[in-house]
């Protein structure tokens, strides 16, 4: 005779798979948090730092004056570029600078500013890692693989290949970009750049803190793909492909990883 398994016996397999399937969901929610939490918590530390480097050098990292910088201590701009728009001209603004020698590649352009920002919050010691320390007198760097964009900038807590960066779309605003970085060109340029995180993700980074909208308050999501030297895709958050739909985040289905977020300084 064969004897097969009792209706209890099945019971309690499939009970055991049931409980199996949610314990691997209810793992995978809970990293997905700690993720979401880790990245939220390190803009909250980059801005402290800021504001803490405020508070003791009376400039905002990166855009401090090249004497000033000198005297701290501090990386600056010590070559022919000293004097020019965005390297070191202590307006209040993290620009790029015009100094450069080449043309703005047509992707995020990285270089004065952007680049001295996480340097001098490097050698201010108020950020964990270094970041920067092969940057030229001209606060710009070489042709970097995507496996050497580390050395320049914050690697995010989240997403895939993401960076912070800190630049201004022209509003007179500073802010933290959330972005993919592919590599830089060259005189500081980044070659290409897409988006690390899922509209899901963006979401939930924005109502945890600020108002859950793409479009207003401090956190605005951008396409990362696009040009952002040009600022246009910071400010027409319609232009969001795939991340913001009808002024919300799309979060159905929301798994392409098709946004990138900045952040206002606080």
């Amino acid at each position: 005779m064969r004897r097969g398994f009792t209706l209890i016996e099945l019971s309690v397999v499939l009970v055991i798979i049931g409980l199996l399937i949610g314990g691997v969901l209810v793992g995978r929610d809970l990293i997905k948090s700690s993720e979401i939490r880790a990245q939220i918590s390190q803009i909250e530390k980059f801005n402290a730092a800021t504001n803490t480097f405020r508070i003791k050098y009376n400039a905002l990292p990166g855009d401090m004056k090249e004497s000033e910088a000198h005297g701290f201590g501090l990386f600056r701009v010590s070559c022919s570029y000293v004097g020019y728009y965005g390297y070191g001209d202590n307006n209040g603004i993290i620009t790029q600078g015009n100094g450069a020698v080449t043309s703005p590649p047509a992707r995020t352009h990285l270089a004065g500013e952007s680049f001295m920002f996480f340097r001098q919050l490097t050698d201010a010691s108020l950020i964990e890692g270094k970041y920067g320390m092969g940057l030229n007198c001209g606060a710009e760097s070489g042709v970097i693989a995507a496996s050497g964009v580390g050395a320049f900038l914050p690697p995010a807590k989240i997403g895939t290949n993401g960076f912070i960066e800190a630049n201004s779309p022209g509003d007179k605003k500073n802010y933290f970009i959330l972005a993919t970085v592919n590599g830089f060109i060259g005189a500081g340029g980044v070659g290409t750049g897409s988006n690390p995180i899922t509209a899901n993700e963006a979401y939930q980074i924005d109502l945890k803190t600020d108002n859950g909208l793409p479009d207003s308050g401090n956190i605005i999501a951008i396409d990362g793909s696009q040009d952002l030297s040009q600022f246009s895709t910071w400010t027409t958050v319609s232009a969001v492909a795939g991340c913001v739909s009808s002024g919300a985040y799309a979060l159905n289905p929301g798994t392409t990883q098709s946004c990138s977020l900045r952040f206002k300084f606080q």
